[in-house]
């Protein structure tokens, strides 16, 4: 719903008014038209108490007294700082206000920030401002129409979408100041608020944040890649260079992600712990300013009788980087006559559970995104989490999601109990104890399928090079083989044709099932042992697992592990074998007893093998399979394809939230 008041009058006598989004669940955003000024956001935190999260007045006074501070502001044309206050575009040199020193900061004095706007649009959740600027106003070239879209939905996201237009090539780059403290302003500080920034890249600033060069890697203090407390940044105050000069956080990041084609990606979170609110803040601009309110004026006298100072609130101010009409190295903020301009940046706020991830680099070592968990959860990702550190880290979650790192009984007995859920980023289950997940009314969920082209394209990845010896070919040209030889082809080992070929397959679930498909197109036979007989294509039957053994060319392990499977292929097994046959095991390292396949290599009984997993990894150096003749070893890499782990991280998403609705999904506790 939107409804409107008389918030004040300017000295001129204009009427300032007050616009109030309020969505179904009472949330609500108020903007000021003048200068598009987000006046409060109240949002629920995680008692259902309405909370304002950001700074403002109850009168127009106080923002044009502080009018340097732009606090809730529409900021443009251009925000952020141009160097010198001068900027040139086709040859020609324009020079806008020196309002920041010897600088231009945030279009200049009178400009957007202190003008009101137009109503252009109204709906029950939004209103759009439009401001209209001459040619050369405030020194920048082409008449300028821009509008600015406030919209706040149901789901607490206020969505702020500036549009531009001009009759002249010229500088748009538009922000909004607002100050937000997710534990609310009248705490005084936002030490307590704990902030994340998506960005591998900032811009490094000299004492009038001026970029000193391009961009540059994150480092120090300005390292906030993980839920950081800004408390703690700050107290690297003294020691860290890039504090000292911005006066404390002043900077822009590179938003990780940014396409230039328009896509909306995330670029930075605050969280309240006192509050459990979080703020999400995604856009489709090349960056965002952080400025952790370094010069707020200590008793600054605020809505309701509150007190504001010095880094009670922090920006977040989604921008082309400073002095970007000046350095070719950044995004350009130019845009063409008549070109139709559009930026978003969305402000979402939640009460997300918490997830410490505890082992997440082996799943994403940065080439994909987290983004689907981010959507659900405030997730904490460690890269690798030793066992005397897990407590330690999952101290006040919600959630754990581990791959490898084990959770023990006695681990489990300690956990808060606020803990109510643990995930796996995995199909196995070994890494818990699930008995002791029960006995204390721990939910637990995996990840079945995800993998399951892949673990099938590594099977027949072994088993056409134990075959067709590929590599052991390729090495012998570039050793200058065939250079050297009298014919046109030779071989250096015996290849093998796999049509009419008995594939011996162990385990047929979804995995068993693609290799018996993908072996059947290779013309092989197929003979299948399994705990519970399916449906099987032509050319495939179900056979007890002696017949198996003693028929087939080659084996491959699709099963999980157990009490039963353990040591499943051993020398009593390896005995029934074909001489020669060869053996796979994509599955799980301990259904092998490596010293009794390693003795059958080295002897000739087994004739190659094809592993990915053992039965410790990574192995000792005393492993028997590393030495083993013919044997080929991958470091348990079937479900690394990027498609596979990108449908890992969807499917961890979907169990979290469909465990905090209430609905039970690949649950095995």
């Amino acid at each position: 719903m939107l409804s409107k008041k008389i918030f004040d009058y300017t000295k001129e006598g204009r009427t300032v008014t007050c616009y109030r989004i309020t969505n179904k669940t009472g949330a609500s955003v108020e903007v000021l038209d003048y200068g598009g000024i987000i006046r409060s956001v109240l949002v629920p935190d995680r008692e259902g108490k309405m909370t304002d999260v950001v700074i403002g007045f109850d009168r127009l006074s106080p923002y044009i007294k502080n009018r340097d501070a732009y606090y809730g502001a529409f900021v443009g044309r251009f925000a952020n700082r141009i160097a010198g206050a001068r900027f040139s575009i086709d040859g020609v040199d324009y020079e806008v206000e020196k309002n920041n020193g010897e600088n231009h900061l945030h279009g200049g004095n009178g400009s957007f920030s202190e003008r009101i706007g137009k109503v252009t649009d109204e709906s029950d959740n939004s209103v759009t401002l439009t401001w209209e600027s001459p040619d050369m106003d405030q020194g920048y070239p082409g008449a300028l129409t821009v509008s600015v879209r406030y919209e706040f939905d149901d789901k607490n996201n206020l969505t702020l979408k500036y549009t531009g237009t001009a009759d002249k090539r010229t500088l748009f780059s538009p922000t909004n100041h607002s100050y937000f403290n997710m534990n609310g302003p009248s705490r005084g500080f936002i030490g307590d608020n704990e902030i994340k920034i998506h960005a591998n890249k900032f811009v490094p600033v000299d004492g009038d944040c001026i970029p000193t060069g391009s961009f540059a890697t994150v480092k120090g203090a300005l390292d906030m890649r993980r839920w950081t407390l800004l408390s703690d940044v700050f107290k690297k105050e003294d020691s860290d260079v890039n504090l000292q000069a911005g006066s404390g956080i002043d900077h822009s990041f590179a938003i990780k992600g940014y396409t230039g084609d328009g896509d909306i990606v995330r670029a930075a979170e605050l969280y309240g712990a006192n509050t459990g609110i979080r703020m999400s803040v995604c856009t489709n601009l090349p960056g965002i300013q952080v400025y952790s309110g370094n010069f707020i004026k200590d008793g600054l006298k605020g809505k309701l009788g509150q007190i504001y100072g010095r880094r009670s609130a922090i920006c977040f101010e989604t921008q082309y980087h400073p002095d970007s009409p000046n350095r070719s190295a950044f995004q350009s903020p130019v845009i063409e006559p008549g070109e139709k301009a559009v930026y978003t940046t969305v402000y979402s706020f939640d009460t997300p559970p918490k997830a410490v991830v505890l082992d997440g680099y082996t799943t994403n070592s940065g080439d994909i995104s987290w983004e689907p968990l981010y959507k659900v959860c405030r997730a904490v990702i460690y890269d690798r989490t030793t066992p005397k550190d897990i407590l330690k880290r999952v101290k006040g979650a919600d959630a754990i999601i581990t791959n490898k790192a084990v959770l023990t009984a006695d681990i489990i007995k300690e956990l808060d109990e606020k803990c109510r859920y643990v995930g796996l980023l995995s199909t196995g289950a070994n890494a818990v104890d699930i008995e002791a997940l029960r006995e204390k009314g721990i939910a637990l969920t995996n990840v079945p399928g995800y993998s399951t082209e892949d673990v099938a394209q590594l099977t027949f990845a072994f088993i056409l090079e134990l075959c067709q010896k590929v590599a052991l070919h390729d090495d012998a040209v570039k050793r200058g083989e065939w250079t050297g030889s009298d014919d046109f082809s030779f071989t250096v080992s015996p290849i093998t044709e796999l049509a009419g070929t008995t594939l011996g397959i162990i385990g047929y679930g979804a995995i068993g099932s693609r290799v018996c498909e993908i072996a059947r197109a290779f013309h092989m036979k197929v003979l299948v042992h399994s705990r519970s007989e399916k449906i099987l294509p032509e050319g495939a039957r179900f056979v007890t697992k002696n017949e198996l053994l003693k028929k087939s060319d080659i084996i491959t392990l699709h099963l999980p592990l157990s009490e039963e499977t353990q040591h499943l292929i051993d020398a009593d097994a390896i005995s029934m074998m074909k001489d020669g046959a060869i053996l796979i095991n994509t599955a799980r390292g301990p259904l092998l007893d490596e010293q009794a396949v390693a003795d059958a290599l080295n002897s000739g009984k087994l004739g190659g093998a094809g592993v990915d997993v053992l039965d410790k990894e990574p192995p000792s150096a005393g492993d028997p399979l590393l030495s083993a003749k013919n044997c080929l070893i991958t470091p348990h890499i079937a479900w690394a394809a990027q498609a596979a782990r990108i449908r890992l991280i969807e499917a961890v998403a979907k169990n979290l939230t469909a465990f905090f609705a209430g609905r039970k999904l690949n649950r095995l506790d």
